[in-house]
């Protein structure tokens, strides 16, 4: 079972094409500008470079913002920050959070040890607004969880 589940990454995705357009099209500007009346003008080449680094941030983030469910383990990040891991082997239970919980709460890992792992849902914008307004779902997190972890038992003797 492979799943990966992004909400914010085309988003993000489609900000970075927006702002890609734009740093092409006023670098031809500063360009034409420059030829036809001042060289000095070149100097705002900086503005195109600038949207071109605000470009490559997004495509970045809408990378890696991500919930990702393999045969052997599950990875959550979100849009900065480390990576993490927990392999279906060292997992005992998803736990789904009581209604009225933080909002970006998705789900909890109590791994065979005893110790619970809170999976925060990473993969979410928290300036988004519609997160902002109410209470983001996190069923299909959820669901997909439960179902890796029922997968890999059934593949376990």
């Amino acid at each position: 079972m492979n799943r990966v589940i992004r909400c914010e990454g085309n988003i993000s995705t489609f900000i970075g094409w927006m702002l890609v357009v734009m740093a092409v099209l006023a670098f031809a500007t500063v360009i034409v500008l420059a030829i036809l009346a001042e060289p000095m003008l070149l100097i705002f080449l900086f503005g195109p470079v600038i949207l071109l680094i605000g470009a490559w941030v997004n495509f970045h983030m809408g990378s890696r913002a991500r919930l990702e469910i393999t045969p052997e383990e599950f990875i959550w990040c979100g849009f900065t920050g480390r990576p993490h891991r927990i392999a279906w082997r060292d997992l005992d239970r998803i736990l789904i959070p009581v209604p009225g919980s933080r909002p970006r709460l998705a789900a909890a890992a109590r791994l065979r040890t005893g110790a619970v792992v809170e999976i925060e849902a990473l993969w979410l914008s928290p300036t988004n607004p519609a997160n902002l307004l109410s209470a983001p779902d996190h069923s299909q997190a959820q669901r997909a969880l439960i179902d890796g972890h029922q997968a890999y038992l059934a593949r376990t003797p």
